[in-house]
């Protein structure tokens, strides 16, 4: 974005920006399969819907939010396969290299990979449904009329320098974080993920409106943000683990519970000692944080 944008091409460019981050990612998605393209489309949704919620009230509106959420229901057909591609990859396989080659982690390792293919077919049908086509036109066409003209009573925030709307708006969104991160020390599982949330959401923001600001600073505030990200993703391991477990383990008993159920605990029970470790570093890193200029 230029530094002298008004606000509402940068809204628009910054949703064309989105879209083509989803766009860029189908045919990864759908013909190699490969784990970075589905990432990054899921990433794309998640911008997107950061951004819909990033230019005030003046951008919003029935449409835009049907808009916003239609792009959570996508994104949450890929989540299965997401989630088992972290777990295979990021979450098992260090804990089972860390404790030995045991028969136990081999059945564990056969059903994630049959939950993961089963789970990877649905994200590549969903992404050529008609359902995903319909989506992707219909931003397109929003984005093309400016439905968010439509019904406007006060026009002058569209013409606002996109400058001075992002100062506003990164400050609401740092003033959210801090607000989540108060007795981090003490914090549950569900205030570590709003936390997480509010977190993103600035990242996000700040990634759209950090042209229009010193590349230095930019820096400084990324980096410390992506460290703090790091930090609690670490936790957030942690959940998907025992939750992915859960759903590997469930059922039959065919003589090999008991080793699934061994396999299991050795691998969420690594990760929540790794976790414990890492988040102790959670609070200094958020004071580091705290104290950047935004």
């Amino acid at each position: 974005l230029p530094r002298d944008i008004p606000a509402e091409d940068a809204f628009r460019l910054t949703l064309l920006q989105c879209q083509w981050h989803i766009a860029a990612n189908i045919s990864a998605v759908v013909e190699a399969r490969e784990v970075e393209g589905l990432h990054q489309m899921r990433v794309g949704f998640r911008r997107l819907r950061v951004a819909f919620t990033s230019f005030g009230h003046a951008f919003r509106n029935g449409e835009l939010n049907k808009l916003k959420d239609r792009a959570k229901r996508m994104a949450e057909n890929l989540g299965p396969a997401r989630d088992l591609d972290v777990f295979t990859e990021e979450l098992l396989e260090p804990a089972a290299n860390a404790n030995g080659a045991v028969e136990s982690f081999e059945l564990l390792r056969a059903r994630a990979n049959d939950a993961r293919r089963t789970a990877w077919d649905f994200a590549a049908a969903h992404v050529m449904s008609s359902a995903f086509a319909g989506f992707m036109a219909d931003l397109n066409s929003a984005v093309e009329r400016r439905i968010w003209l439509d019904d406007a009573k006060d026009t002058s925030p569209f013409d606002e320098p996109a400058q001075e709307l992002a100062a506003n708006v990164l400050d609401h969104r740092m003033k959210t974080a801090r607000k989540r991160a108060k007795r981090l020390d003490e914090a549950s599982d569900e205030q570590i993920h709003h936390l997480r949330i509010a977190l993103k959401k600035l990242r996000y923001t700040g990634e759209f409106f950090a042209p229009l600001f010193d590349k230095d600073e930019v820096e400084q505030f990324g980096e410390r943000l992506s460290a703090m990200q790091d930090s609690l993703g670490a936790v957030h391991d942690v959940v998907v683990a025992r939750e992915t477990l859960a759903r590997l383990t469930a059922g039959g008993h065919d003589g090999t519970d008991s080793g699934l159920s061994f396999a299991a605990g050795i691998v969420y029970g690594w990760h929540l000692d790794r976790s414990t470790h890492i988040f102790k570093k959670s609070v200094k890193r958020w004071k580091k944080f705290a104290a950047t200029e935004p």
